[in-house]
């Protein structure tokens, strides 16, 4: 019962965390409703599109603390509340809350459950989750989106790589297996949302991020 109610609790401060829509948010105080603009999801990539870099920069910003501070908040009660807890039902715990995360930027109970793709969101709380993966997932990211200039490929590779490298680290048995959770949530999560990016890929008709 107890166990219960701390990963139920990771699941919805994760969940409400994620979904505070930020890039609508910050679109709106320049007069632009993102919805109606490029993709119509929220991220930074259409946030660049809806109102210029100064709409993009904080939305980045934002985007990337959602996912951080929904696993810091949990650490802070895990650690004030519950000290006995089992590591890998607190990693469960902190699992969920990010992966969570993730699910509530892409359909945020804010916006009528839209949102955006949640490859920022998802790179930061991995790094807040194991920063050794985080930083692994960021540079690869980071080098996808630099070699296409395609968002949706960097995306598709957050989710991707960090379920490789947990799945690896788990099957050495380096980190308990309760870190798939986060990758289960997020790379799912990223992967339905960016399902008609998919097939604008196959047909060679994504859009160039022109950033440089």
């Amino acid at each position: 019962m107890f166990a219960a109610a701390w990963l139920l609790a990771g699941v919805l401060l994760g969940y409400v965390i994620g979904a505070i829509p930020v890039g609508y948010v910050v679109c709106r105080l320049y007069g632009v409703d993102i919805r109606t603009i490029g993709s119509g999801r929220t991220g930074t990539t259409n946030a660049w599109r809806a109102a210029g870099l100064k709409a993009a920069l904080p939305t980045l910003l934002g985007d990337s603390l959602k996912g951080a501070a929904a696993i810091w908040a949990v650490q802070g009660l895990l650690a004030q509340w519950a000290l006995d807890i089992s590591d890998p039902l607190r990693i469960l715990a902190l699992s969920l809350t990010g992966g969570m995360a993730v699910i509530g930027h892409n359909w945020s109970v804010f916006l009528g459950f839209k949102g955006g793709a949640g490859g920022i969101t998802a790179a930061v709380a991995c790094m807040a989750l194991h920063p050794g993966v985080g930083l692994m997932v960021w540079i690869i990211g980071a080098t996808m989106m630099y070699w296409s200039r395609i968002a949706a490929i960097a995306t598709f590779s957050v989710g991707i790589s960090s379920a490789a490298a947990f799945l690896a680290l788990a099957v050495l048995q380096v980190v308990p297996w309760t870190y798939l959770a986060f990758s289960v949530l997020a790379t799912t999560g990223i992967a339905i949302s960016l399902r008609s990016n998919r097939a604008k890929l196959k047909a060679g008709e994504e859009r160039i991020v022109t950033l440089w």
